[in-house]
């Protein structure tokens, strides 16, 4: 009989050559793309509906046009990526002074309860408050360029951080503090190497939604006054009737918000892969 030694060494270069014959990565991305069929199954649906004649070619385009005309609108003529940094500078410069100021004060509400009596109100007053609804306030004080724009990106990506920030500090395992406290450790110290890692998960999920927040703010701000940006051209498009450069457009805010939220999903991962591990 084979002893099992001898059986593991028998069977290392067949599990080499099958390794070596589907490498890891490959695998990974063969994996990743068939997790998003249902989205080809949709732009095939749509191009077999506008070959059949479903479709008015005046008002929905191909899907294979609306390719066409977005790879000429970013490697030919370019003009797509003019409007694509406009939003996305926008976007930036408002999530991350949303972000910013939304952890901080959060850290502040769960730490100190006089912060959170103060702020908690004012957050449920004006969290459920529709942030276009005060977008016109904001163009009066601010004119109709990048000011205005950033500000109401700010707002709405504030309050989801805030939130988020502010739960996750308040469910911070007390033990911890404790053990903290007892070991010498000061204020600063507590808030840096304890409370704010524990409440970084929070943190994250917050990140995530006040980044698709700052995608939809930006082109909704855009459509309604701007002479630049993936809203304004969409918004063009449609009022020239040119419907294969409007779809681009929404074609790429589309883009642009999945990437950067898969982007961010595995920047978590890697970042929090220790509580997958306790999990297991």
């Amino acid at each position: 009989m084979t002893d099992q030694p001898t059986t593991r060494r028998l069977a290392a270069p067949a599990v080499r050559v099958a390794t070596d014959d589907a490498p890891p990565a490959a695998l990974r991305v063969a994996r990743a793309l068939a997790r998003y069929y249902p989205v080809a199954l949709i732009f095939a649906a749509w191009e077999l509906c506008s070959w059949v004649g479903l479709f008015d070619p005046i008002f929905v385009p191909a899907f294979s046009d609306v390719l066409v005309t977005l790879y000429a609108a970013l490697f030919v003529t370019h003009e797509l990526l003019v409007h694509v940094g406009y939003s996305v500078g926008r976007a930036a410069v408002g999530l991350v002074m949303g972000a910013a100021v939304g952890i901080t004060i959060g850290i502040l509400m769960g730490r100190f309860r006089s912060i959170e009596s103060f702020v908690d109100p004012l957050i449920s007053a004006l969290f459920p408050t529709p942030k276009l609804a005060i977008f016109p306030l904001m163009m009066v004080f601010l004119g109709i360029g990048d000011a205005s724009k950033i500000a109401l990106i700010f707002l709405g990506c504030f309050f989801p951080m805030v939130i988020s920030t502010y739960t996750g500090v308040k469910n911070v395992d007390k033990y911890f503090i404790w053990n903290a406290r007892t070991k010498g450790a000061n204020d600063r110290q507590v808030m840096l190497t304890v409370v704010f890692p524990a409440a970084m998960p929070f943190v994250f999920a917050g990140l995530r939604v006040a980044t698709a927040t700052a995608f939809l703010l930006i082109v909704a701000s855009e459509l309604i006054a701007a002479n630049e940006g993936l809203g304004y051209l969409i918004i063009y498009a449609q009022r020239t009737f040119n419907a294969p450069m409007m779809f681009s457009g929404v074609l790429m805010v589309a883009t642009m918000g999945f990437i950067a939220d898969r982007l961010l999903l595995a920047l978590g991962r890697w970042l929090f892969a220790w509580q997958e591990r306790e999990g297991t």
